[in-house]
């Protein structure tokens, strides 16, 4: 199928191509460049969390020679070069690597969590602009299939002028149909090529809610809850972790000095090795004097459990306030049915007329089913419910 887009100054053909909902969602799924971006934070989170769980053992080798006097001294201090060879290393204070490990898991869990987050939220604009363009398309039909009847009535000037409004409108649900289409490829990346053409009926069974089920399904299972409780569990187990760093490290070292074989004063000294050992400990005299690391990530959790309190509280109100859009959609539909099922059963004596009042039924009942589905969408993604329709 392919349409012509006619200019000013150019003229441009486009194809359509039939595609299901379910298989333009897949490709959505493997190609939205926000999705894919998501997944790379779950890769980069579970590669930090290689290695935030490995020890800080940082050890090092350091050699000296030495040393050259520039005067020759007092013969009993002087000494020829020697070689010292040190190994140093850290040891980690208590606590430090297991805090890091556990921040590290709770950091995955967050960013598989933001995935999901994302991911429905493209999902969903994405079902939305699909049922708006197969909305457009059962609109086109309806607008031909009126043409169609039309075009087997006697010609007279009003059969004239219902083909001239017909197509009026025909030409504006095309355009229309095409820029809708055209922004569904903002969703899928460079996958399509075509222009996307849906296909389905947008009957949809009527749906019974319980608000208060509802709710306790929406505070179990919404993604943006789950973040929240993810993004607050990374603030619990970086308290931890600061907590934790304030225990000092200690860096160890052994060292092993070799002195060469000399003669001094006529005697022959024999080559000589020492072996030392040491430590160094720092003084956490900052920790005894200011708490400000730990105050801020005391303060990160308890921002998170606000704005969890709140988002539990709105939940409510959005579930309310989906099932009255429901409401009014569903008695919306079950007029345009009952109209345009009367409309149908006892038609006007005047074949146009008709042809014509049937037309306007059918528009508005294919109005009232897509707001009806799109309504349905909406409670389900207010309460957690983040399957897809059939059409």
């Amino acid at each position: 199928m392919s349409v012509l887009l006619a200019g000013i100054t150019h003229a441009q053909t486009f194809e359509y191509k039939t595609i299901t909902l379910e298989d333009y969602l897949q490709t959505v799924r493997q190609n939205n460049a926000t999705i894919g971006s998501s997944e790379l934070n779950v890769q980069t989170a579970n590669a930090n969390k290689v290695a935030q769980s490995l020890y800080r053992f940082a050890p090092s080798v350091s050699y000296a020679r030495g040393s050259w006097y520039t005067e020759v001294p007092y013969a009993p201090y002087n000494s020829p070069p020697a070689n010292t060879l040190s190994f140093n290393f850290t040891v980690e204070g208590w606590g430090k690597r297991d805090a890091r490990e556990a921040l590290a898991d709770s950091q995955i869990n967050s960013s598989k969590n933001q995935l999901e987050l994302g991911k429905n939220n493209i999902e969903t604009n994405a079902l939305y602009a699909y049922i708006d363009t197969l909305r457009l398309a059962l609109m086109l039909d309806s607008y031909k299939n009126a043409l169609n009847k039309l075009s087997k009535v006697k010609a007279n000037p009003k059969v004239a002028d219902s083909l001239s409004f017909l197509n009026h409108y025909k030409s504006a649900t095309e355009k229309d149909l095409m820029f809708s289409s055209a922004g569904l490829l903002n969703y899928s990346g460079n996958s399509l090529h075509d222009l996307p053409y849906p296909k389905g009926s947008l009957n949809f069974p009527i749906q019974k809610f319980n608000i208060d089920q509802l709710v306790e399904q929406a505070h179990a299972n919404r993604v943006d809850v789950k973040s929240m409780q993810s993004s607050m569990d990374v603030a619990d187990k970086n308290i931890t972790l600061v907590e934790k760093n304030r225990n000092i490290d200690i860096f160890p070292y052994v060292a092993l000095t070799r002195t060469p074989q000399y003669y001094e004063g006529g005697v022959s000294y024999n080559s000589q090795s020492a072996v030392s050992f040491g430590v160094t400990i720092p003084i956490p005299v900052d920790n005894y004097l200011q708490s400000a690391d730990l105050v801020q990530a005391h303060n990160n959790k308890m921002q998170y459990q606000m704005h969890l309190r709140d988002l539990k509280v709105q939940i409510r109100v959005q579930v309310l306030q989906a099932m009255l859009q429901n409401d009014s959609a569903r008695d919306a539909l079950t007029t345009a049915q009952a109209e345009y099922n009367k409309t149908r059963k006892s038609p006007n004596s005047e074949a146009v007329q008709a042809i014509m009042d049937l037309r306007d039924k059918e528009g508005a009942l294919i109005d009232a089913k897509t707001n009806y589905l799109k309504s349905v969408i909406y409670v389900w993604r207010q309460s957690g419910n983040y399957g897809v329709p059939s059409l």
